[in-house]
């Protein structure tokens, strides 16, 4: 049992630098594109700000990993079954594919910055909201809604800071 404190508070941890990064990240970046130029300390805080969320991403993958295999291991199956793990999941993948698309250049920063911003902050809720009401199918379509919710959000501050991305 302390192993599964272990890892759940390391967990909790890689939850929180990924959420928190997505935000600054997002913060620092459209202070930094405000006057079309990003200088080297612009580039300083993104790039802290961006290994925070890959440390963040990466502790999420070891400790969930974890948590499966003592689940699993230990016959503790039916946490496997809850609709939230699956949920947790989905969303873990969304942001690693997001992240390596943005990386590729295969990605509009625009659509990418909003995935990243409502996949963790969709983690983060799910993750804290132990009794979440909803199927898998129905808070993944709660989440396909805030994606294109938190672009328009972006966007609209964009225009107000004059940003054009």
């Amino acid at each position: 049992m302390l192993l599964v404190g272990f890892l759940t508070v390391i967990h909790v941890v890689g939850v929180a630098l990924g959420a928190g990064g997505a935000f600054f990240a997002e913060v620092f970046y459209l202070r930094a594109i405000r006057d079309g130029i990003i200088d080297p300390t612009e580039s300083d805080f993104l790039k802290t700000t961006y290994r925070m969320l890959r440390i963040g991403t990466i502790l999420l993958i070891i400790t969930g990993f974890g948590l499966f295999l003592y689940f699993r291991l230990n016959g503790r199956s039916e946490f496997l079954y809850n609709s939230r793990y699956w949920i947790k999941e989905t969303l873990l993948i969304i942001i690693l594919c997001n992240a390596l698309l943005l990386q590729a250049r295969r990605m509009p920063v625009w659509l990418g910055s909003a995935i990243s911003l409502a996949s963790w902050t969709a983690a983060l809720v799910v993750g804290a909201w132990r009794s979440i009401p909803g199927t898998y199918v129905e808070i993944m379509l709660v989440y396909l809604v805030l994606v294109p919710v938190t672009a328009w959000v972006l966007e609209i501050i964009r225009r107000k800071m004059a940003i054009r991305v």
